[in-house]
């Protein structure tokens, strides 16, 4: 075999490697990671920085601030384990007592928003166990969280259709409904008070939380696509605070590492087929 064919080949086995090696991780990381997202649900609490912290493994703690009501932000994969989530007023000091905290447990391929819910003078956190899984071929899943202290109850389903969820009361989430995928009004219903009609999209084979809040004075109805695909694919969010999109403290992926490793490799590997041509 030439140089040149050796060198083309070396780089054609790279290419091999990469994929291998990007797949492990990714399916390694699929088992072992849990995904966590943070939510203010409270009307009338102000913003608040929400405190992450591992109770094994500080490097992966972290801090959103300035969060306010209505944010939910994107999933973050953390490694599995045990997470205690505390709420402060924004800009108090770390070492302040905060308002309000919990703990999670985060299990392998779990999916949680941790919201704070309720008023202010009984504010609380809740821990929501999130569905990532795909429903049956053919169909959407949809629920309903209430963060909306306006109404003291909805019913919320497709316009003209029985709704799929009845007395959704404020501060909780209903369970998940496998509905037909489409594009229809979804139709929020509040007794004695106009409805809310939200025009939405439900794409077969992916996971949605409908959020409903008090905006201005009024009713709103948002659409969070949770996951989506098969398998599933973590996304979900809304609108968040300052902090919403700040990446995790800590190490670089091992993804990250192995990408740099191939690309000196792939660099070494054209040296190669450049030095056989020039002989």
């Amino acid at each position: 075999m030439t140089p040149t064919r050796r060198a083309a080949a070396g780089l054609m086995t790279l290419g091999c490697v990469l994929g291998l090696l990007l797949a492990g991780t990714t399916v390694a990381s699929a088992a072992t990671d849990a995904y966590v997202r943070l939510a203010h649900l409270s009307p009338d609490t102000p913003q608040v920085d929400v405190y992450v912290a591992s109770v094994s493994s500080p490097a992966t703690s972290f801090v959103v601030p300035g969060v306010g009501y209505g944010a939910v932000s994107p999933y973050r994969p953390l490694p599995a384990g045990a997470y205690v989530v505390s709420m402060r007023l924004a800009g108090a000091s770390s070492a302040s007592p905060p308002v309000i905290s919990t703990t999670v447990d985060a299990r392998p391929g779990g999916a949680y928003t941790i919201a704070g819910t309720g008023m202010s003078a009984a504010l609380g956190l809740t821990v929501i166990a999130d569905r990532l899984t795909p429903p049956a071929a053919g169909k959407a899943a949809v629920r309903c969280v209430n963060g909306a202290a306006s109404v003291p109850a909805v019913d919320v389903g497709r316009a003209g259709a029985e709704p799929w969820a009845t007395d959704v009361r404020f501060a909780t989430t209903t369970d998940y409904s496998e509905v037909p995928p489409g594009s229809f009004p979804l139709h929020v219903a509040v007794a004695g008070k106009p409805a809310v009609d939200l025009p939405v999209t439900l794409a077969a084979n992916s996971v949605y939380t409908v959020l409903l809040v008090d905006e201005k004075g009024t009713l709103a109805a948002r659409l969070i696509l949770d996951s989506a695909g098969n398998p599933a694919m973590p996304i979900g969010s809304v609108e968040t605070g300052a902090g919403g999109t700040a990446r995790l403290a800590g190490p670089a992926p091992v993804g990250v590492a192995a990408a740099v490793l191939v690309s000196v490799m792939a660099m070494m590997v054209v040296a190669g087929i450049q030095r056989a041509h020039s002989r």
